[in-house]
């Protein structure tokens, strides 16, 4: 068994009024992406709560040449992590890939007080996992090495999003050549997600859940989202429109708005 390792970390201050809440929210990215991705959506929701970024090993901060190749391996590395950083408890938030390691953390350790799974899926679900017209775009984008984002976007985003900020590829190829981007990490992600089989952790959960999809998502068909939820004891699902795969780049404050209003129902029952 692999020895889980302390993830590179960002923090971002509760910046609100008043007293921040008890729980921070943790953040998860997706395939190939580091916490930088998720772009003005953490000064933002760091308004209402403090927040924690935490880059899966391989990408950002992490660094690996290797990575990991099982779901379960890269949820020991967050328990560890927030172990180390002296978190009891924490509100996880995980998105895609990121999303399937939250639901192992929250069947793993009673660290969770309260879970978000954006955009995510799993095994035995009807259709499939990924799109083919876009795994098929990220299989050939991998063959440069690093993937071209303006070959990406579209299967991320909406088009009226790419419209109005027609300078996102480039701030995400920014991103990696910053940070380096790793081939072989983001392969074995890709692996880990296709055999990820979430049904044995929902099982195990009990912290009450939120599921977010966009109804037109390009990349991930949105039914896998809400066949999670409906395996799920205490959950609720919000479906979004006109929004793509990556829609808290899209609409930050939407879905902040979603995930605060079940985020407080957990501050006020703590209280």
């Amino acid at each position: 068994m692999t020895e889980p390792v302390k993830l590179g970390y960002r923090i971002f201050r509760f910046r609100g009024a008043g007293v921040a809440p008890k729980f921070p929210v943790v953040l998860l990215r997706g395939l190939g992406r580091s916490s930088g991705f998720w772009l003005e959506f953490t000064e933002k929701l760091s308004e209402h709560h403090e927040v924690i970024c935490l880059d899966l090993l391989g990408t950002g901060l992490s660094r690996s040449n290797l990575g990991r190749g099982r779901i379960a391996a890269f949820a020991d590395d967050v328990i560890f992590t927030l172990n180390q950083l002296g978190h009891s408890k924490v509100n996880l938030v995980g998105i895609s890939l990121g999303g399937m390691v939250a639901l192992e953390v929250a069947a793993r350790s009673d660290l969770v007080s309260r879970l978000a799974v954006l955009a995510s899926s799993s095994q035995g679900g009807q259709g499939g996992r990924i799109k083919p017209a876009a795994l098929i775009k990220l299989l050939w984008s991998l063959r440069k090495g690093t993937p071209s984002n303006a070959e990406l976007a579209p299967y991320l985003v909406s088009q009226a999003t790419l419209e109005k900020r027609p300078e996102l590829p480039e701030v995400w190829d920014n991103l990696w050549r910053q940070e380096g981007f790793r081939t072989l990490p983001v392969l074995r992600q890709l692996l880990a997600a296709a055999f990820f089989d979430g049904r044995p952790a929902l099982k195990r959960i009990s912290a009450p859940t939120l599921f977010m999809v966009s109804r037109d998502d390009a990349l991930v068909p949105w039914q896998n989202t809400v066949q999670l939820s409906e395996k799920s004891q205490d959950c609720r699902l919000v479906v979004l429109e006109g929004l793509g795969h990556d829609f808290p780049t899209e609409a930050p404050d939407e879905v902040i708005s979603h995930l605060c209003e079940f985020l407080n129902e957990g501050s006020a029952a703590a209280q």
